[in-house]
């Protein structure tokens, strides 16, 4: 069996258990650890920080807490269902990745997708901003330092973070 596709990680997923959840319930809390992933059966759930969306996905199949088991972090985000949701609980990911290796491809090609998207939308913010004088024209250099991973935009200046409170910025 391949696993290149959603619906395959739907068939994968079918033993797993079953979350029914209204409009607004939470999947996954900012900060919590599950250790499990989500796999979107029907509904829809919307990524949100602070209180803003930053993300939201509709196709069955669609998997989400994958940075927080696969970084070994607690999430970053809240995950909350959109209309009447199910989704798939899967505890044991760790067994799904030893048991099935396409499993682990999938889910590459997922981040893969999103880091796209979103490096794309980062470049496009880089196109547009890069030559302001004002607080937008530092776009250049916190992209960049998202890019490469640097912490600082070598001038300097602190770019700072959620986590910093008293950034310069």
């Amino acid at each position: 069996m391949q696993y290149g596709s959603r619906i395959d990680i739907l068939e994968l997923t079918k033993d797993e258990p079953v979350l029914t959840l209204a409009d607004g319930d939470t999947v996954v809390s900012d900060g919590q650890r599950t250790g499990a992933l989500f796999v979107l059966v029907e509904g829809g759930l919307e990524v949100r920080r602070h209180d803003h969306a930053i993300a939201r996905f509709g196709e069955p199949g669609t998997i989400v807490g994958e940075m927080g088991l696969l970084l070994d972090i607690p999430a970053t985000a809240d995950v909350v269902a959109v209309g009447d949701t199910v989704v798939r609980r899967m505890d044991d990911a760790e067994r799904c990745f030893e048991s099935n290796p396409g499993f682990a491809r999938h889910l590459a090609t997922v981040l893969a997708q999103r880091l796209w998207q979103v490096t794309t939308y980062l470049g496009d913010l880089q196109d547009q901003y890069g030559d302001r004088s004002d607080t937008l024209g530092l776009m250049p250099t916190v992209l960049g330092d998202l890019l490469g991973g640097a912490r600082s935009s070598g001038d300097g200046v602190d770019l700072g973070s959620d986590r910093e409170p008293d950034s310069p910025y």
